[in-house]
């Protein structure tokens, strides 16, 4: 599986979701980081129907299993899914 998430710059939620993305991570688990201020992390979120930031999306075999968006999970939830 893979966790996915979408960030913005100008965002005050999405230093924490990409502190939980570097956890993950160093965790040993799957992580992909997008900004949607730029064109390639902008196309991934539409692929995902994101709208807001930050948004983290787990990924199984290229379909969505589960979704945050606007809003930073416990890193409990999103490990539930892995």
């Amino acid at each position: 599986m893979l966790v996915k998430i979408f960030w913005q710059p100008e965002c005050p939620k999405c230093p924490r979701a990409k502190e939980i993305g570097e956890m993950l991570k160093n965790e040993g688990f799957n992580v992909e980081f997008f900004n949607i201020k730029e064109i390639d992390g902008l196309a991934e979120s539409l692929f995902y129907d994101v709208l807001s930031a930050p948004s983290i999306v787990i990924v199984e075999n290229g379909e969505k299993k589960a979704g945050w968006y606007g809003d930073v999970p416990e890193i409990k939830d999103i490990k539930d899914f892995l």
